[in-house]
């Protein structure tokens, strides 16, 4: 006999962002309510930013083998998204979230019919049913389209036959932002202990940002790099609670056997208008371009450390490694540089304008 099991998707809000930022959605697990006898043999989790028309998107793909040792079931499948909040437009678009699109689900090959309900409760699933309201009855009367009240629900039949089950989703949504970063997103992971076997069996994170990014993993479900890969760049440095992670092209990847997550994934870019917008330039706060321009390139400076990166400004860019702890760490933290033990800095090998902004700089010290 078929069981008409409820599990749903998850996306839970984990950062409150005021009106200097924008949250537009997180990612989590498949969460078994009453289902526990199905397991995760393996997992491939794989987020890519992509730019399109110069809007920042996180478009993530998740692959799933499942393990059912019982008798086929029917499954009603939920994916569950909070409403966006802070700078946003936070109106339903067509009933479904304003943010998130490119809704796939493929299960053993087939691609699964969904729905889309907007809830107000957590408890929303009620004899054997969504608990759907109307766009009416979640907007009231005091709507604050930057803070909305209600979520989303994404919902659909799965069928589970006996043995390896595969189901592949996707979708994409705007990447989240402040003042102090300009992306941002976080992964539910710990979500995925709540199947039969409390794991993941084999478990791929694959985190591509694209070209010449440097970005922060929180170090919440791992205590080190030893199951970290890099395909072009490097691990930058860590400072107990995170770590940073420079891509040249290429991705990250994370992987572990027996993966028993302990914390979420949040990821965050080690860029920001604050880091890379100011007149008078400060190490421990700013980062600096991998072209000068006379406009718009600092020649100001906070304090000698900062006078001594700045001035090297010029040799960095073609990659020449530094004997100074200070000004070689500074470098290394810069998603652009890269060290190139055979440059040899030569100051009449500068170009132009380069020249001429060092020589602004040295006219301060």
């Amino acid at each position: 006999m078929n069981k008409l099991i409820f599990i749903l998707f998850s996306f839970i809000s984990l950062t409150l962002y005021s009106n200097d930022g924008a949250y537009y959605a997180s990612g989590n697990q498949l969460i078994p309510i009453s289902e526990n006898e199905v397991s995760i043999r393996k997992e491939i989790l794989t987020v890519k930013r992509i730019i399109i028309d110069e809007i920042e998107y996180v478009y993530v793909t998740v692959d799933y083998t499942f393990y059912n040792p019982s008798t086929e079931k029917t499954i009603l499948v939920g994916f569950e998204a909070p409403s966006p909040s802070g700078d946003v437009n936070g109106f339903p678009k067509n009933g479904a979230h304003p943010y998130m699109s490119n809704f796939k689900v493929i299960m053993n090959g087939n691609s699964l019919n969904f729905k889309t309900a907007m809830v107000n409760t957590k408890e929303y699933y009620i004899k054997n049913k969504i608990d759907a309201k109307t766009e009416e009855e979640v907007l009231g009367e005091d709507f604050n389209s930057n803070s909305p009240e209600f979520y989303y629900v994404y919902h659909f039949n799965a069928v589970f036959k006996p043995g390896i089950n595969k189901i592949k989703h996707t979708y994409r949504f705007k990447m989240s932002g402040s003042i102090s970063d300009f992306y941002s997103f976080d992964y539910i992971l710990t979500a995925a202990n709540r199947w039969a076997n409390n794991q993941i069996d084999d478990f791929t994170l694959n985190i591509e940002m694209g070209e010449n990014q440097g970005f922060s993993v929180r170090n919440s479900f791992f205590n080190n790099t030893d199951n970290w890969f890099i395909d072009n760049g490097r691990s930058a440095s860590s400072n107990g609670l995170s770590t940073n992670f420079i891509t040249y092209n290429g991705k990250i990847s994370f992987k572990k056997k027996n993966f028993h997550p302990k914390g979420e994934l949040y990821v965050t870019s080690t860029d920001g208008p604050i880091k890379k917008h100011f007149t008078s330039f400060d190490s421990d706060y700013h980062n600096l371009p991998s072209k000068i321009n006379l406009e718009n390139t600092a020649t100001d400076f906070e304090n000698e450390d900062s006078y001594k990166i700045l001035r090297n400004l010029p040799f960095a860019i073609r990659g020449y490694v530094f004997k100074t702890k200070i000004i070689q760490e500074y470098y290394l933290s810069q998603s652009w540089y890269k060290p190139n033990l055979k440059y040899k800095a030569d100051f009449e090998k500068l170009n132009t304008i380069e020249k001429e902004w060092l020589k602004i700089v040295k006219s301060k010290e």
